[in-house]
């Protein structure tokens, strides 16, 4: 089993670098164009050390291109023609987040013609982190002949644990159903039959190992792991002839499982074993040549958290017994939610045990949207802009050698732009939004009150959100009501988003508040009973009317007098009020679709106040 565990190392190196021995006479990297001052590029991601790995020294980045990966004719790949680095050092404190700036195309002699129905050349990029132990600031390659001078340490391209990341450089425009672009793309590999194109700014994790076969990423020569006079001073393995190997994946998501698994001899894969995943069979499936298993409820197979998977032929088995994460919860966010196109999302979740890392993505069909892996319990993922159905999936994943086994939670959201229902929906949403910028007394507040009808029908079991904050349905109040103090960066550009869920329903207001304005209440602070109370105000941007709510403070009724009006003066003329007096000024605006999404009041609130003294000016 220790064998068959090294060779199947080995057979997922060799997938990556198929090298041979007409690598040798390939010329050294040519040197990389002088950089732009812009960058043209810049990667970014996270450095974090391997359980065990040892590291010695700071840790310096690398963009290695290497032509032959894209070339349309089979073959040995060569050494990487052309290493980028950049002066910036990481030490100690790992894991620590690293932006990597690409200022110049690839030299033109790592390009190559593609094929396949893309046009122009093209070559491919890998990430690598290394250690600079002779100090020269540079990745240097290691001679056919030669030990390693360097210490390549990660790599963005990994045979120990998916997913994998890759920059793809074309020199033209490419077909639209490519998802590839002219100039950088990247592109995220999940395994050795899914890969996509993902925006630059995914986050590329780079996990730092103190393993010497990373050094291939730099090696001048031909090496197959199993050479029997290795180059480079890599370590290879001697070959094992007729042994058979295992590998592959288990997927848990939720209840389910899927398991893929390759079954192979002498590099060969072998189509008549007899393979087991705990007391399940798995099938071949010729079009993937893999041994598949679904099972709809794996709580069974799951149960101890361990799972042993055999493949036998004959009189020869090889098994493994794997890991399996613990199980755990998606807290945030809860089914239904809407967002809007291209709004940050934020994923939280509890701590599945045996995991390390958790690897977060909104996902749209085939279309990674954003995606990030960190260590911690939650992560925002700034969206690429999209309208429809998405889902949110956070993953852990344990590897041993040629096996991974992942664990995976999800949850439908939806990216719907405000100011619109769903198609067919008779959702409708009634009330106000107050705004009150506070003072040198009070905090600024924010409080909403609104009634979710449905074909005119009052409902309770909606979820509404307003700018991401909750606003629960309140019995007492009879409506959704929050209200929610000191967020100054609630409003953006003096708007907020309310936004309404039912089922498979969104409903979405942009509520944009009127401007500032001046009050002034004219007269003594103190005034007779019965005194007039004169108030002027200066116009707000964007309001429609003026709302004006006298009250007396500890007495009932509280509101005395209101009005509305569109003046910018009003007065009342004879207030009875004894003791002290409020005033609630609101400028009110009112959204767009009032008539078809239902009555809102915006507002913008300011108050005030004066004291009747209980000497009535007749006396």
């Amino acid at each position: 089993m220790t064998v068959a565990s090294r060779r199947s190392r080995s057979f997922l190196l060799l997938s990556l670098f198929t090298l041979s021995a007409c690598g040798d006479d390939a010329p050294p990297p040519a040197p990389v164009p002088a950089p732009t001052e812009k960058p043209l590029a810049t990667l970014r991601g996270q450095l974090a050390t391997e359980p065990g790995a040892e590291l010695t020294g700071p840790v310096r980045l690398a963009l290695a291109w290497y032509p032959g990966m894209l070339s349309e004719e089979s073959g040995p790949v060569s050494k990487p023609l052309g290493i980028v680095t950049e002066d910036i050092a990481y030490s100690g404190g790992f894991p620590a987040s690293y932006t990597f700036d690409v200022k110049s195309a690839p030299p033109a002699e790592a390009l190559v013609q593609l094929g396949n129905g893309m046009h122009g050349k093209g070559a491919m990029g890998i990430l690598l982190a290394y250690n600079d132990r002779d100090g020269n600031g540079a990745l240097d390659t290691i001679p056919a002949d030669g030990t390693p001078v360097d210490r390549v340490l990660g790599a963005s391209l990994a045979w120990t644990r998916p997913p994998a990341f890759v920059v793809v450089y074309l020199d033209s425009a490419q077909p639209a159903g490519t998802g590839l672009t002219q100039g950088f793309n990247l592109v995220r590999l999940d395994d050795n039959h899914s890969s996509g194109v993902v925006p630059l700014t995914t986050p590329i994790p780079l996990s730092l190992h103190d393993d010497p076969l990373l050094d291939v990423f730099v090696c001048e020569a031909a090496w197959d792991d199993t050479s029997d006079q290795a180059p480079c001073g890599l370590l290879g393995e001697q070959p094992v002839e007729g042994v058979l190997t295992l590998g592959g994946e288990l997927v848990v998501n939720g209840d389910s499982a899927d398991v893929t698994l390759e079954v192979r001899r002498d590099g060969a894969s072998v189509e008549a074993a007899q393979v087991t995943v705990g007391d399940e069979v798995a099938t071949y499936d010729a079009t993937l040549d893999r041994y598949t298993l679904h099972l709809e409820n794996a709580s069974a197979l799951l149960g101890a958290g361990l799972v042993t998977v055999m493949a036998k032929q004959g009189d020869e088995a090889v098994a493994r017994t794997v890991v399996v994460p613990s199980r755990f919860e998606l807290l945030q966010p809860t089914a239904p939610m809407s967002y809007s196109p291209g709004e940050t999302v934020h994923a939280a979740w509890t701590q599945s045990h045996g995991a390390t890392d958790y690897e977060v993505s909104v996902v749209a069909g085939d279309e990674v949207l954003a995606s990030g892996v960190t260590r911690e319990r939650g992560l925002k993922l700034a969206t690429e802009a999209y309208e429809g159905s998405a889902v949110v999936r956070v993953g852990v994943a344990v590897a041993t050698e040629g096996f991974v086994v992942r664990r995976m939670r999800e949850v439908p959201i939806s990216f719907t732009p405000c100011d619109t229902v769903t198609d067919g929906s008779a959702l409708t949403v009634e009330g106000e939004f107050i705004h009150s910028a506070g003072n040198t007394f009070t905090w600024e507040s924010n409080e909403v009150r609104v009634e979710v009808k449905n074909d005119d029908v009052h409902v309770t079991d909606a979820k509404v959100m307003l700018s991401g904050f909750n606003v629960p349905y309140v019995q007492q109040v009879g409506a959704f009501h929050n209200v929610i103090i000191g967020m100054s960066t609630l409003l953006v550009d003096g708007s907020v988003e309310l936004r309404v869920m039912r089922g498979n329903e969104v409903l979405c207001r942009t509520l944009k508040v009127p401007g500032d304005f001046n009050l002034t209440l004219h007269g003594e602070p103190e005034r007779p009973t019965g005194s007039p109370l004169a108030v002027s105000w200066s116009k707000a941007r964007d309001a429609v009317d003026y709302e004006l709510l006298l009250g007396a403070s500890g007495e009932f009724p509280l509101i005395r007098d209101s009005v509305r009006t569109n003046d910018l003066s009003y007065t009342f003329e004879s207030v009875d009020i004894v003791g002290n007096a409020f005033l609630r000024f609101s400028a009110v605006a009112y959204p767009a679709h009032n008539d078809t999404l239902g009555r809102m009041d915006v507002k913008r609130l300011r108050t005030g106040g004066a004291t009747f003294t209980g000497v009535t000016t007749a006396d």
